[in-house]
C-alpha cells in the first residue's frame, strides 16, 4: 500500500465519528487532539487540522504533514517547502476559505469537476464548524477551495496538475524565506515551532502595536511563519537590522513588546478557576428557592464578574447565585458569539465557558 493510500485508509476509517456533547450541544470534545503529541491543548477547539495531523501520525507519515491545529499554519508549512498546487492530488491536504485558513481535509479522489475528501469537524452541509468526520464531494472550481498541500510521499502523487510528473515529490527550498529558529526566554519557548499561551500573548501584543498584517486568522498558540514575519517587522520598527531583525524574539525586544518578561514577577497571581459542574442554574427555580441555595458561590461569582467586564451584566453584579439576570446576560453573551435559537438559552456549555474564560481571565477545570 502506498503512503497516500495509508493516509486515506486511516481517514476513511474515521467516517461517522462524532465529537462530544454537553447540555445538548456539540462541544468540540474529540479523541484526536489528546493523541497527537504537542496538540493536546487543542481539545475542545476547532479540530479539522488536528484530524489531518492525527491521520498522518497513525499512517506513519507525520513528518510529511504539518502538525498543527491551524489551517493557516498548514498552508504556510506546505508553501514554504515548495509543496503547493492549485490542482488536487490523491492523498493531498486540501485547504478552504480565505487564505486557506477556514477548513481542511484529505483528498481521496478527484474528477475533472469534483474532489472527494474526508474532513473532520464538518457536517452534512459541509460546514467548517461541524460535529464529526464526513466524506464530502465538492466542486473543484468552487471559490471556497483555496488550494492543496502536496506531502512528499516517496512514491509521488497522482495529481491533476499537467506539469507534475507524478514521480518526483516536491522538494523544500534550500533556504526558508523566514527564520526557523526557536529560543527560550524565562523558561518559555518563542520562535518557529513554539507552542503555548505565551505565543498567543506575543501575537496579540504585535497586533495591538500594529504589526499583524501577515496573519490570515489572527494570533494563535502555535508559532508560525506569520508570527516570525510580524515579529521581524516589529524588530525593524525598533531599529534592528539584518540578523537582529530575523523575527526571533530576544529578551530586550520581547520585554519592550510585553512590558515584562516571564519570571519578572516573583509571585504570579493565580487565576480563579471554574468547572462546568460547579455552576447551578437558579433561574429555573422560584425566586425564593434561589435565595436558599447559594451553592458554588465562588464559581458563579467568577462568571458574573466576567459578564460584567464584557458589559453583558450592568454594575457590580457578583451575587454568587445563577439567577434570572445572570442567565439573561449569559444568553446575550451566547448571541454575541453568533449562536441562535436553543443555543442561546443562557445555560453555559463547555465551549462558550472556555471562550468567556479566555476573554476575561479565569480558568476552566475539567
Amino acid at each position: 500500500m502506498t503512503n497516500a493510500n495509508k493516509v486515506i485508509s486511516v481517514a476513511k476509517g474515521e467516517v461517522g465519528y462524532h465529537e462530544g456533547k454537553s447540555n445538548g450541544h456539540w462541544n468540540n470534545k474529540e479523541k484526536y487532539a489528546p493523541s497527537v503529541p504537542g496538540l493536546e491543548w487543542a481539545d475542545y477547539q476547532a479540530w479539522c487540522a488536528t484530524f489531518v495531523s492525527w491521520c498522518a501520525l497513525k499512517a506513519g507519515v507525520d513528518s510529511l504533514f504539518p502538525r498543527t491545529a491551524s489551517c493557516a499554519t498548514g498552508v504556510q508549512w506546505f508553501k514554504s517547502r515548495g509543496q503547493w498546487s492549485e490542482y488536487p492530488a490523491v492523498g493531498a491536504q486540501v485547504f478552504y476559505g480565505s487564505g486557506g485558513g477556514s477548513h481542511t481535509g484529505i483528498v481521496t479522489a478527484y474528477t475533472a469537476t469534483t474532489i472527494t475528501t474526508v474532513e473532520g469537524n464538518t457536517n452534512t452541509n459541509g460546514s467548517s464548524e461541524g460535529d464529526g468526520v464526513y466524506q464530502k464531494t465538492r466542486p473543484r472550481k468552487d471559490s471556497y477551495v483555496y488550494g492543496y498541500g502536496y506531502p512528499a510521499y516517496s512514491e509521488g502523487l497522482k495529481s491533476a496538475d499537467p506539469s507534475y510528473d507524478g514521480k518526483t515529490p516536491p522538494k523544500a527550498p534550500e533556504t526558508p524565506s523566514v527564520s526557523r529558529s526557536k529560543v527560550t526566554i524565562g523558561g518559555l519557548e518563542y520562535g518557529y515551532g513554539a507552542t503555548g499561551a505565551q505565543v498567543t500573548a506575543v501575537g496579540k501584543a504585535l497586533v495591538a502595536k500594529g504589526f499583524g498584517k501577515h496573519y490570515t486568522e489572527g494570533p494563535g498558540p502555535n508559532w508560525s511563519d506569520s508570527d516570525t514575519e510580524n515579529y521581524s517587522d516589529y524588530q525593524k520598527s525598533l531599529g534592528y537590522k539584518g540578523k537582529d531583525a530575523d523575527g526571533v524574539p530576544g529578551a530586550d525586544s520581547l520585554k519592550k513588546l510585553l512590558g515584562s518578561l516571564p519570571g519578572d514577577t516573583k509571585a504570579p497571581v493565580a487565576k480563579p478557576s471554574v468547572s462546568l459542574a460547579s455552576l447551578t442554574y437558579g433561574a429555573t427555580q422560584p425566586r425564593s428557592a434561589e435565595l436558599k441555595h447559594p451553592t458554588y458561590k465562588a464559581s458563579v461569582t467568577v462568571v458574573q464578574a466576567a459578564l460584567v467586564k464584557g458589559k453583558f451584566l450592568k454594575g457590580k453584579y457578583e451575587k454568587g447565585i445563577f439567577d434570572v439576570q445572570t442567565k439573561s446576560a449569559y444568553s446575550a453573551y451566547q448571541r454575541s458569539l453568533g449562536y441562535k435559537g436553543r443555543d442561546t438559552d443562557g445555560v453555559p456549555g463547555m465551549v462558550t465557558l472556555k471562550k468567556l474564560a479566555s476573554s476575561y481571565g479565569f480558568l476552566v477545570k475539567p
